[in-house]
């Protein structure tokens, strides 16, 4: 793998721990029509977007009403559950700072809608770490295409190749090997047993692992082009 000239990081589940205040949201938006959650289904939802993700929740349940009032019902419930509290996942800050140090620019390419993002990143410490940002509510197609990596790209004005992405779902690995991009799954305990669509280029144990195997490919990188 070369070393980047930019890192593009996914948020929910990579820099924050959001997935289960998702699943609570869930379990709140579905106990209203007196339903139970189900794992197997949660697993479907991993990196999506809303619109995307209530899509498959309203097939799954058979549920009525229209989907647009559905998306923003749940979306409502999720930014409720976001507010009560944030944890980062470790090494989140840590690797931010290493490619700070580094000259990497980074970008965040996040599912999430603007307003959910925004209370996520306050929450976590992280507003204004990033050099570019896009959001779920920017872009047509969520993950696993790849326009919210392209976006973030454009805005970084880095070229997509050049770009590696840190994900933690597997329709986020496969949006970044759609968009022509290097990535690094970075599982979690919700995403750790699920299959990849695609391969990506390596698999890390946490962010701690990512910014040290970087470390390690900058100092070859920094030998081979002094």
């Amino acid at each position: 793998m070369s070393f980047p000239a930019a890192l593009i990081f996914d948020m929910d589940g990579l820099l924050v721990d959001s997935e289960p205040l998702s699943e609570i949201a869930m379990d709140r938006f579905l106990a209203r029509r007196m339903l139970d959650n189900d794992h197997d289904l949660m697993e479907q939802l991993l990196g999506r977007r809303l619109p995307e993700a209530i899509t498959i929740v309203k097939a799954w349940f058979e549920l009525d009403g229209d989907l647009p009032a559905l998306t923003a019902e749940y979306a409502d419930t999720r930014l409720e559950v976001l507010r009560e509290g944030m944890p980062v996942m470790p090494g989140a800050h840590e690797i931010i700072a290493w490619a700070r140090e580094a000259g990497l620019p980074c970008a965040l390419a996040t599912s999430s809608l603007r307003s959910h993002a925004d209370v996520s990143l306050a929450a976590a410490g992280l507003t204004g770490q990033f050099a570019a940002e896009a959001t779920g509510n920017e872009v047509e197609h969520g993950k696993p295409a790849p326009d919210l990596f392209l976006l973030a790209a454009e805005r970084l004005e880095v070229a997509p190749a050049r770009c590696l992405v840190l994900e933690d779902a597997p329709a986020g690995v496969q949006a970044a090997k759609a968009a022509g991009m290097q990535v690094v799954w970075v599982p979690n305990d919700y995403s750790r047993d699920l299959p990849t669509p695609v391969e990506p280029d390596w698999t890390a144990q946490s962010l701690l692992d990512v910014r040290d195997r970087l470390e390690i490919l900058r100092q070859s990188h920094e030998r081979t082009t002094v």
